[in-house]
Protein backbone atom coordinates (compact mmCIF):
# COMPACT_ATOMS: atom_id res chain seq x y z
CA UNK A 1 0.00 0.00 0.00
CA UNK A 2 1.47 3.74 -0.94
CA UNK A 3 1.76 6.45 1.70
CA UNK A 4 0.40 9.13 0.26
CA UNK A 5 0.40 12.35 1.34
CA UNK A 6 -3.12 13.60 2.45
CA UNK A 7 -4.01 16.93 0.98
CA UNK A 8 -6.25 19.48 1.68
CA UNK A 9 -6.02 19.91 5.54
CA UNK A 10 -6.05 22.90 7.55
CA UNK A 11 -2.00 23.65 8.77
CA UNK A 12 -2.96 26.70 10.61
CA UNK A 13 -6.17 26.07 13.29
CA UNK A 14 -4.46 24.62 16.48
CA UNK A 15 -7.91 23.53 17.87
CA UNK A 16 -10.66 22.35 15.09
CA UNK A 17 -13.77 23.97 16.07
CA UNK A 18 -17.15 21.94 15.34
CA UNK A 19 -18.21 24.06 12.72
CA UNK A 20 -14.68 23.02 10.89
CA UNK A 21 -15.21 19.46 11.96
CA UNK A 22 -17.35 18.54 8.48
CA UNK A 23 -13.96 19.53 6.76
CA UNK A 24 -12.52 16.55 8.10
CA UNK A 25 -14.00 13.12 8.00
CA UNK A 26 -12.84 11.24 11.46
CA UNK A 27 -14.42 7.74 12.17
CA UNK A 28 -17.91 8.69 13.41
CA UNK A 29 -17.45 5.48 15.66
CA UNK A 30 -14.68 7.91 17.16
CA UNK A 31 -16.26 11.34 16.71
CA UNK A 32 -18.04 10.62 19.64
CA UNK A 33 -15.06 9.97 22.12
CA UNK A 34 -13.42 12.86 20.58
CA UNK A 35 -16.24 15.71 22.00
CA UNK A 36 -16.30 13.44 25.39
CA UNK A 37 -15.41 16.84 27.59
CA UNK A 38 -12.62 14.78 29.46
CA UNK A 39 -11.09 13.85 26.29
CA UNK A 40 -11.64 17.78 25.13
CA UNK A 41 -10.62 18.43 28.86
CA UNK A 42 -6.94 16.62 28.48
CA UNK A 43 -5.77 18.81 25.49
CA UNK A 44 -6.50 21.67 27.12
CA UNK A 45 -4.84 20.25 30.29
CA UNK A 46 -1.84 19.18 28.38
CA UNK A 47 -1.43 22.91 26.99
CA UNK A 48 -1.01 24.71 29.97
CA UNK A 49 0.45 21.57 32.42
CA UNK A 50 4.20 19.82 31.81
CA UNK A 51 4.04 17.90 35.41
CA UNK A 52 4.29 14.22 34.08
CA UNK A 53 2.34 13.42 37.58
CA UNK A 54 -0.43 15.17 36.29
CA UNK A 55 -0.25 13.76 33.33
CA UNK A 56 -0.71 10.28 34.80
CA UNK A 57 -3.21 11.36 36.49
CA UNK A 58 -5.25 12.63 33.69
CA UNK A 59 -4.83 9.38 32.10
CA UNK A 60 -5.89 7.71 34.57
CA UNK A 61 -9.32 9.36 35.08
CA UNK A 62 -9.32 8.59 30.66
CA UNK A 63 -8.82 4.72 31.41
CA UNK A 64 -11.74 4.99 34.05
CA UNK A 65 -14.69 5.39 30.80
CA UNK A 66 -15.69 2.59 29.66
CA UNK A 67 -14.08 2.24 25.86
CA UNK A 68 -13.03 -1.12 26.18
CA UNK A 69 -15.02 -4.43 26.02
CA UNK A 70 -17.09 -5.60 29.37
CA UNK A 71 -15.45 -8.99 28.36
CA UNK A 72 -11.45 -9.43 28.06
CA UNK A 73 -10.38 -11.92 25.46
CA UNK A 74 -10.32 -15.36 27.10
CA UNK A 75 -6.73 -16.44 26.87
CA UNK A 76 -5.63 -20.09 28.07
CA UNK A 77 -3.24 -18.55 30.67
CA UNK A 78 -2.10 -15.04 31.98
CA UNK A 79 1.14 -15.24 34.48
CA UNK A 80 3.04 -11.92 35.75
CA UNK A 81 6.47 -12.85 36.07
CA UNK A 82 10.21 -10.99 35.93
CA UNK A 83 12.92 -10.99 33.17
CA UNK A 84 15.79 -9.27 33.21
CA UNK A 85 15.10 -7.19 36.39
CA UNK A 86 11.78 -6.52 34.83
CA UNK A 87 8.15 -7.21 35.54
CA UNK A 88 6.12 -8.91 32.34
CA UNK A 89 3.13 -10.39 31.75
CA UNK A 90 2.73 -13.65 29.81
CA UNK A 91 -0.31 -14.45 27.62
CA UNK A 92 -0.45 -18.36 26.28
CA UNK A 93 -3.24 -18.50 23.70
CA UNK A 94 -5.43 -21.07 23.55
CA UNK A 95 -3.68 -24.03 22.10
CA UNK A 96 -1.01 -26.47 23.35
CA UNK A 97 1.53 -26.46 20.61
CA UNK A 98 4.85 -24.56 20.92
CA UNK A 99 4.39 -21.14 20.29
CA UNK A 100 6.10 -18.53 18.14
CA UNK A 101 6.55 -15.01 20.56
CA UNK A 102 5.52 -11.73 20.31
CA UNK A 103 7.30 -9.65 22.89
CA UNK A 104 5.20 -6.18 23.20
CA UNK A 105 5.98 -2.60 24.45
CA UNK A 106 2.95 -0.78 25.58
CA UNK A 107 2.33 3.34 24.28
CA UNK A 108 1.78 6.02 26.78
CA UNK A 109 4.62 8.38 25.38
CA UNK A 110 7.56 7.10 27.94
CA UNK A 111 5.72 8.87 30.44
CA UNK A 112 2.64 6.67 31.32
CA UNK A 113 1.45 2.63 30.79
CA UNK A 114 1.35 -0.35 32.65
CA UNK A 115 0.84 -3.80 32.09
CA UNK A 116 -2.48 -3.24 32.31
CA UNK A 117 -3.21 -0.35 29.47
CA UNK A 118 -3.05 -2.88 26.96
CA UNK A 119 -4.54 -6.09 28.17
CA UNK A 120 -7.33 -6.23 25.69
CA UNK A 121 -5.06 -5.75 22.90
CA UNK A 122 -2.17 -8.77 24.16
CA UNK A 123 -5.04 -11.09 24.78
CA UNK A 124 -6.45 -10.23 21.26
CA UNK A 125 -2.94 -10.72 19.77
CA UNK A 126 -2.26 -13.68 21.67
CA UNK A 127 -5.24 -15.68 19.91
CA UNK A 128 -5.20 -14.25 16.64
CA UNK A 129 -1.87 -14.61 16.21
CA UNK A 130 -1.33 -17.96 18.08
CA UNK A 131 1.72 -16.29 20.21
CA UNK A 132 3.20 -16.31 23.46
CA UNK A 133 2.38 -12.57 23.96
CA UNK A 134 5.29 -11.12 26.79
CA UNK A 135 3.81 -7.59 27.92
CA UNK A 136 6.66 -5.28 29.23
CA UNK A 137 6.40 -3.15 32.03
CA UNK A 138 9.32 -1.12 31.14
CA UNK A 139 10.75 2.09 32.93
CA UNK A 140 9.13 5.36 32.32
CA UNK A 141 10.39 9.26 32.12
CA UNK A 142 11.53 11.50 33.21
CA UNK A 143 12.32 8.94 36.28
CA UNK A 144 13.80 6.81 33.28
CA UNK A 145 14.80 8.91 30.82
CA UNK A 146 16.30 7.26 27.32
CA UNK A 147 18.60 5.37 26.53
CA UNK A 148 17.91 3.69 29.73
CA UNK A 149 13.59 1.91 28.34
CA UNK A 150 15.98 1.47 25.17
CA UNK A 151 18.66 -0.87 27.14
CA UNK A 152 15.69 -2.20 28.88
CA UNK A 153 14.09 -3.37 26.13
CA UNK A 154 17.28 -4.81 24.22
CA UNK A 155 17.66 -6.72 27.83
CA UNK A 156 14.61 -7.90 28.16
CA UNK A 157 13.85 -9.37 24.76
CA UNK A 158 17.48 -10.95 24.76
CA UNK A 159 16.37 -12.81 28.17
CA UNK A 160 13.19 -13.66 26.84
CA UNK A 161 15.17 -15.57 23.89
CA UNK A 162 17.27 -16.67 26.17
CA UNK A 163 14.44 -18.40 28.32
CA UNK A 164 12.30 -19.00 25.24
CA UNK A 165 11.67 -23.06 25.65
CA UNK A 166 11.18 -22.85 29.52
CA UNK A 167 8.08 -19.74 28.98
CA UNK A 168 6.81 -22.53 26.04
CA UNK A 169 8.04 -20.30 22.99
CA UNK A 170 10.47 -21.08 20.12
CA UNK A 171 13.31 -18.82 20.48
CA UNK A 172 13.82 -19.00 16.14
CA UNK A 173 10.25 -17.51 16.24
CA UNK A 174 10.25 -14.16 18.44
CA UNK A 175 8.50 -10.70 16.78
CA UNK A 176 8.86 -7.48 18.52
CA UNK A 177 5.82 -5.45 18.70
CA UNK A 178 4.76 -2.25 20.32
CA UNK A 179 2.34 0.29 19.87
CA UNK A 180 3.01 4.09 20.16
CA UNK A 181 6.51 4.88 22.14
CA UNK A 182 6.44 1.28 22.51
CA UNK A 183 6.17 0.96 18.70
CA UNK A 184 9.47 3.33 19.10
CA UNK A 185 11.36 1.04 21.71
CA UNK A 186 10.28 -2.21 19.70
CA UNK A 187 12.36 -0.47 16.58
CA UNK A 188 15.32 0.12 18.41
CA UNK A 189 14.98 -3.59 19.62
CA UNK A 190 15.02 -4.33 16.12
CA UNK A 191 17.40 -2.08 15.19
CA UNK A 192 20.13 -3.63 17.72
CA UNK A 193 19.06 -6.79 16.77
CA UNK A 194 20.37 -6.53 13.58
CA UNK A 195 23.27 -4.33 13.93
CA UNK A 196 25.01 -6.40 16.79
CA UNK A 197 23.81 -9.46 15.23
CA UNK A 198 22.22 -10.81 18.45
CA UNK A 199 18.80 -11.62 16.12
CA UNK A 200 17.95 -12.72 14.27
CA UNK A 201 14.23 -11.78 15.00
CA UNK A 202 10.93 -12.80 12.77
CA UNK A 203 9.37 -9.51 12.60
CA UNK A 204 8.52 -6.50 13.89
CA UNK A 205 4.82 -4.52 14.32
CA UNK A 206 5.25 -1.04 14.91
CA UNK A 207 1.60 0.84 15.47
CA UNK A 208 1.54 4.40 14.92
CA UNK A 209 5.66 4.89 16.14
CA UNK A 210 7.38 8.00 16.87
CA UNK A 211 10.52 7.56 15.21
CA UNK A 212 11.34 11.43 14.45
CA UNK A 213 12.28 13.25 17.59
CA UNK A 214 12.77 16.29 15.72
CA UNK A 215 8.92 16.33 15.05
CA UNK A 216 9.20 18.25 11.62
CA UNK A 217 6.50 16.17 9.42
CA UNK A 218 3.37 17.76 7.65
CA UNK A 219 1.45 15.93 10.00
CA UNK A 220 2.51 17.84 12.98
CA UNK A 221 1.00 20.41 11.15
CA UNK A 222 -2.06 18.63 9.32
CA UNK A 223 -3.02 17.33 12.91
CA UNK A 224 -2.02 19.41 15.58
CA UNK A 225 -4.89 19.07 17.59
CA UNK A 226 -8.37 17.81 17.96
CA UNK A 227 -7.51 14.63 17.27
CA UNK A 228 -6.62 12.56 21.13
CA UNK A 229 -2.15 13.28 20.59
CA UNK A 230 -1.92 16.93 20.46
CA UNK A 231 1.37 18.19 18.52
CA UNK A 232 2.07 19.84 21.99
CA UNK A 233 1.15 17.00 24.10
CA UNK A 234 3.58 14.75 21.41
CA UNK A 235 6.40 17.29 22.19
CA UNK A 236 5.73 16.87 25.69
CA UNK A 237 6.63 13.56 25.61
CA UNK A 238 9.38 13.54 23.81
CA UNK A 239 10.63 16.24 25.61
CA UNK A 240 10.12 14.25 29.06
CA UNK A 241 12.01 10.85 27.24
CA UNK A 242 15.54 12.46 26.26
CA UNK A 243 15.45 15.49 28.25
CA UNK A 244 17.55 17.61 25.62
CA UNK A 245 20.35 16.19 26.30
CA UNK A 246 20.99 14.02 22.84
CA UNK A 247 20.73 14.51 19.41
CA UNK A 248 17.72 14.36 18.10
CA UNK A 249 18.66 12.01 14.78
CA UNK A 250 20.30 9.65 17.16
CA UNK A 251 18.76 6.43 15.66
CA UNK A 252 18.29 4.52 19.09
CA UNK A 253 16.22 7.77 19.96
CA UNK A 254 14.75 8.47 16.49
CA UNK A 255 15.02 5.10 13.73
CA UNK A 256 13.65 7.12 10.88
CA UNK A 257 17.88 8.67 10.63
CA UNK A 258 19.22 4.44 10.84
CA UNK A 259 21.62 4.80 7.72
CA UNK A 260 21.24 1.09 7.33
CA UNK A 261 18.12 -0.62 7.82
CA UNK A 262 19.21 -3.91 5.31
CA UNK A 263 19.33 -6.52 8.28
CA UNK A 264 15.81 -5.80 9.73
CA UNK A 265 13.36 -8.13 10.00
CA UNK A 266 9.76 -7.99 7.78
CA UNK A 267 7.72 -5.21 9.65
CA UNK A 268 4.04 -4.27 9.38
CA UNK A 269 3.56 -0.57 10.05
CA UNK A 270 0.28 0.95 10.82
CA UNK A 271 -0.91 4.52 11.21
CA UNK A 272 -3.89 6.95 11.59
CA UNK A 273 -5.24 9.36 8.79
CA UNK A 274 -5.31 12.16 11.80
CA UNK A 275 -2.31 11.44 14.03
CA UNK A 276 0.71 13.44 14.37
CA UNK A 277 2.86 10.66 14.26
CA UNK A 278 1.56 9.41 10.84
CA UNK A 279 3.96 10.19 8.23
CA UNK A 280 7.39 9.28 10.11
CA UNK A 281 5.61 5.92 10.29
CA UNK A 282 5.18 6.21 6.53
CA UNK A 283 8.55 7.24 5.70
CA UNK A 284 10.12 4.56 7.70
CA UNK A 285 7.80 2.06 5.88
CA UNK A 286 9.36 3.76 2.68
CA UNK A 287 13.06 4.07 3.61
CA UNK A 288 12.88 -0.05 5.02
CA UNK A 289 11.24 -1.08 1.30
CA UNK A 290 13.91 0.71 -0.24
CA UNK A 291 16.16 -1.21 1.50
CA UNK A 292 14.94 -4.29 0.88
CA UNK A 293 13.10 -5.06 3.52
CA UNK A 294 9.65 -7.12 3.20
CA UNK A 295 7.16 -4.18 4.34
CA UNK A 296 3.23 -4.04 4.77
CA UNK A 297 1.96 -0.11 5.67
CA UNK A 298 -1.77 -0.16 6.64
CA UNK A 299 -3.26 3.43 6.98
CA UNK A 300 -6.34 3.52 8.82
CA UNK A 301 -7.91 6.25 6.88
CA UNK A 302 -10.69 8.24 9.25
CA UNK A 303 -8.61 6.94 12.42
CA UNK A 304 -6.73 8.93 15.58
CA UNK A 305 -4.04 8.08 17.12
CA UNK A 306 -4.75 4.83 20.01
CA UNK A 307 -7.58 3.84 18.15
CA UNK A 308 -6.74 -0.26 18.53
CA UNK A 309 -7.04 1.12 22.48
CA UNK A 310 -11.11 1.61 21.67
CA UNK A 311 -12.14 -1.30 22.61
CA UNK A 312 -15.90 -1.75 21.46
CA UNK A 313 -16.09 2.14 20.23
CA UNK A 314 -15.16 1.14 16.79
CA UNK A 315 -14.58 -1.50 14.97
CA UNK A 316 -11.61 -0.83 13.63
CA UNK A 317 -10.00 -2.06 16.96
CA UNK A 318 -10.95 -5.32 16.49
CA UNK A 319 -10.28 -5.42 12.98
CA UNK A 320 -6.99 -4.14 13.36
CA UNK A 321 -5.59 -6.54 15.96
CA UNK A 322 -6.84 -9.33 13.75
CA UNK A 323 -5.12 -7.76 10.96
CA UNK A 324 -1.81 -7.68 13.46
CA UNK A 325 -2.95 -11.45 14.12
CA UNK A 326 -3.22 -12.60 10.43
CA UNK A 327 0.25 -11.17 9.87
CA UNK A 328 2.13 -12.56 12.70
CA UNK A 329 0.33 -15.59 11.92
CA UNK A 330 1.99 -15.03 8.22
CA UNK A 331 5.21 -14.69 9.49
CA UNK A 332 5.44 -17.29 12.21
CA UNK A 333 3.66 -20.44 11.17
CA UNK A 334 2.68 -19.87 7.59
CA UNK A 335 6.82 -19.37 6.81
CA UNK A 336 6.91 -22.55 9.36
CA UNK A 337 4.49 -25.30 7.74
Amino acid sequence: MSAADVSGRATEIMRPSPSLRSEFPVNPEVQALLDLPAVRDRELTFATSWDPDRCRDIVAELRSTPITGPTPFPVADVEDITVAGTGVRIYRPLTTVRLPIVVFFHGGGWVFGDLDTQDFACRALANAGRALVVSVDYGLAPEHPFPGPVLEAIAVTKEVLAQAEELGGDPTRLIVAGASSGGNLAATVALDAADSGWGPLAGQVLVYPPLDATTASASYLENASGFNLSAREMRFYWQMYHQGQVDLRDPRLSPLFCKDLSGIPPTLIFTAEYDVLRDEGEAYAARLQGAGVPTYLRRYDGQIHGFLGLGHISADTSHGLHEIGLWVRKQVWDANG
